[in-house]
C-alpha cells in the first residue's frame, strides 16, 4: 500500500479531504498532481523526490508539499507516514490566512522537522485517522482536525523561516502580478498586458519585479509558461501541437522556437528524453 497504487484514483478525487496512510516502496515518473494540495508527512523515509524537475531527498521527519498541478517523479526505497489531500476550494475557504492560499508559488516544498515537531504532527495525524475511521464522526470535526494539521505545518514553516520573514514579503503589486500570471499566462505573454491590469506602466512593473525578485517581469512570465509546457509534455498524452495551442501559441513552430529560446531544447527532445 503506497503512493503509485492510488495515483489513478487520486486523480479522480472529488472529496474536499482525503487521508491515506503510507507504508512501503514506491517509484513513479512524471505524475501530474491532481487539482488539490497534497501534504505528505514522512515519519520514516529514504529516497529521492523531484518536484517540478527539482531534486529533493526523502528523509525521516519530513513534510513534502505539493501544490495543484505540480509534476513529480520519485524513487522511494522505504517509507512510513501519512498523506493528506485537500481540495483547492477547502484551502481557499478554511485556510485563507496560511501561506498555502497563495497557490501560485510553492516556496517551501520540503520541511525538515525536529523530533518534537514530528511527534506532535504524528499525534495529530493519528487523531485524524481515528476520526475518519469512525463513521459517526461529524464532518465538521474532521474539517477542524485538518485545519489544525495544516496550521501546524504553516507555523512550523514560519518558525524555520523566521529569520527570512521580512525577505519573503513582497510588494502587493508583485504579488498580484503572480496571481494574474496564473490566470492569464495561457493567453498572454506580454508584460504590457499585465501592467495594464495592474494599472501601472510596463517599465514600472519591470523595475519593481526586478528589485523584488531579481528577474524581469518577462522572465517571470516566460518561466511560468515554460514550466507548464514541461508539465504538459511529461505529464500528459497531449500532442505537441495541442499543447502549443492550449498554451496560446499561434503555431507549433512558434511554440518550439519559444521553448528552445528559453531552455535550449525543443519540445520533442524534452518529451523523449526528459532533458
Amino acid at each position: 500500500m503506497y503512493l503509485e497504487k492510488n495515483l489513478e484514483w487520486e486523480d479522480q478525487i472529488t472529496d474536499s479531504i482525503t487521508y491515506l496512510p503510507l507504508a512501503g516502496v514506491s517509484e513513479i515518473s512524471n505524475f501530474r498532481s491532481p487539482d488539490s494540495y497534497v501534504f505528505i508527512f514522512f515519519e520514516k523515509c529514504k529516497g529521492i523526490h523531484f518536484i517540478d524537475f527539482l531534486k529533493y531527498q526523502e528523509n525521516d521527519n519530513q513534510i513534502h508539499i505539493s501544490f495543484p498541478g505540480q509534476i513529480h517523479s520519485w524513487k522511494t526505497e522505504s517509507a512510513l507516514g501519512h498523506k493528506l489531500i485537500i481540495s483547492r476550494k477547502f484551502v481557499e475557504m478554511n485556510l485563507f490566512d496560511t501561506r498555502f492560499s497563495s497557490q501560485y508559488i510553492n516556496s517551501n516544498p520540503i520541511v525538515n522537522l525536529s523530533e518534537y515537531q514530528s511527534d506532535k504532527l504524528r499525534d495529530e495525524f493519528n487523531l485524524l485517522s481515528r476520526e475518519i475511521a469512525d463513521q459517526n464522526t461529524p464532518r465538521k470535526i474532521i474539517s477542524l482536525r485538518v485545519q489544525i494539521i495544516i496550521n501546524l505545518i504553516n507555523n512550523m514553516i514560519d518558525k524555520d523561516a523566521s529569520t527570512e520573514t521580512d525577505k519573503t514579503k513582497i510588494h502587493p503589486v508583485v504579488s498580484n502580478f503572480y496571481s494574474l500570471i496564473e490566470e492569464h499566462f495561457w493567453v498572454s505573454k506580454s508584460v504590457k498586458f499585465y501592467a495594464e491590469k495592474l494599472a501601472v506602466t510596463a517599465n514600472y512593473l519591470n523595475i519593481l519585479v526586478k528589485s523584488e525578485i531579481g528577474q524581469t517581469a518577462k522572465d517571470i512570465i516566460d518561466a511560468r509558461t515554460v514550466l507548464e509546457a514541461k508539465r504538459m509534455l511529461l505529464g500528459s498524452n497531449l500532442s505537441i501541437k495541442q499543447i502549443s495551442f492550449d498554451l496560446g501559441f499561434p503555431s507549433i513552430s512558434f511554440f518550439s522556437s519559444y521553448i528552445y529560446r528559453n531552455t535550449g531544447f525543443y519540445p520533442k527532445n524534452f518529451r523523449e528524453n526528459g532533458v
